[in-house]
């Protein structure tokens, strides 16, 4: 059998893991030279490009993204016949979840779950690339589907229609759609049309959506509309826990459907062992407590009338 550079294809792995060397370089406890290094050596060595350097970042070649998967696999395979050897270690639980998912719903409620599972260690991974190889080494993996996109093996935990959201005190003054046409900022997040797709469904072909401020990703515009700065559209699970604590509110509707989802795709029943399946458990439970609750999000302005 050859040997394979273990070291130079944990830098890689780490590296299309984390989609940058930097995060890698952390993850790893070495330089970011030292990961592009090794990432550089192995791309030799295999005489094939393993990542398209692009201004937007690392991004995965076909070969990379097989090697990717097969890297994750096997390193996560040694990672968990390491913690079954090594005597005392801490059981481990691996998620892989979208980042503002992971922000927003689970991490508020993952105390829940720990108080059952004293000295548990949790990896909690907010990358958003594809899942399929943590799946095989045993993670518990969620994705976010947008509406219309193929929708992957697994449990629907949640369809996420666009709600207008907004801090209580600028939702004073907003009492109907059009209201939104008096000077109020939108907040967006970078190359999402929500707000287009939000004023068809609300009848307002007015409303000019090209201004406003603009994100990076969802956990920034939930807090830019906590603080005052505008209205925000979000998905249902992303603000629950601050609509039940009052920190933002519903100004009205539609709840704009859009087909996005999020979807537990692995573990399958009886394809774990025992802790990712009681997460698995879990989960599916929240979720469908979610839906059995009473609304946590009535229009503020109908609460109002």
């Amino acid at each position: 059998m050859p040997r394979l550079p273990l070291t130079a294809l944990a830098a890689f792995e780490a590296a299309a893991r984390h989609g940058g060397m930097t995060r890698a370089a952390d993850d790893l406890g070495l330089t970011h030279g030292a990961v592009s290094r090794q990432v550089g050596d192995l791309e030799k060595r295999l005489g094939v490009r393993l990542f398209d350097r692009t201004p937007r970042g690392l991004l995965l070649t076909d070969a990379g993204r097989e090697l990717a998967r097969a890297c994750t696999s096997g390193l996560g395979r040694m990672t968990e016949a390491w913690d079954r050897v090594a005597s005392g270690g801490p059981q481990r639980l691996r998620v892989a979840a979208p980042r503002a998912w992971a922000a927003l719903w689970l991490v508020p409620r993952l105390p829940r779950f720990l108080a059952d599972w004293p000295g548990l260690r949790v990896d909690l991974d907010g990358s958003n690339h594809d899942r399929p190889a943590e799946a095989e080494a045993g993670w518990v993996v969620v994705r976010y589907v947008r509406g219309g996109d193929h929708t992957p093996d697994g449990i629907t935990l949640s369809e996420e229609p666009l709600l207008p959201v907004c801090a209580p005190d600028m939702a004073e003054r907003l009492r109907q759609p059009s209201d939104l046409l008096d000077g109020v900022t939108l907040l967006h997040v970078h190359e999402w049309p929500d707000w287009s797709v939000w004023k068809a469904a609300a009848g307002l072909d007015a409303l000019d959506v090209s201004g406003g401020v603009s994100f990076s990703d969802s956990v920034m515009a939930m807090q830019a509309a906590e603080a005052g700065l505008g209205v925000a559209l979000a998905r249902p699970s992303l603000v629950l826990s601050a609509l039940n604590a009052g920190r933002l509110v519903c100004p009205f509707g539609p709840a704009a459907p859009c087909g996005d989802r999020y979807v537990l795709s692995a573990p399958g029943a009886g394809q774990a062992r025992r802790l990712p399946l009681a997460f698995r458990s879990w989960l599916l439970a929240e979720a469908e407590e979610d839906r059995r609750r009473p609304s946590a999000m009535p229009f503020h302005s109908d609460a109002r009338r």
